[in-house]
């Protein structure tokens, strides 16, 4: 019995998991290499303050997705 209520959570989980791994991760994945690519821009230019806002925003982005992640389980 026990066995047909788990089956049943991950019949419901699989919709949401499959969305979050085709779209959410795709999406954060291509904000932090854009992120990424900033941030070495910044650095060679010294632009400082924008480096500065740039750490802090990837850094959010992380957050963000792991606040996601830890809501799917």
């Amino acid at each position: 019995m026990a066995e047909e209520g788990n089956k049943l959570t991950l019949r419901r989980l699989e919709a949401p998991i499959h969305k979050f791994i085709k779209v959410a991760l795709p999406t954060d994945l291509e904000r932090l290499q854009k992120h990424h690519s900033n941030i070495l821009k910044y650095q060679h230019s010294q632009q400082w303050d924008r480096l500065h806002q740039e750490h802090i925003n990837a850094s959010r982005t992380v957050q963000v997705q792991l606040v996601s992640q830890s809501q799917k389980t």
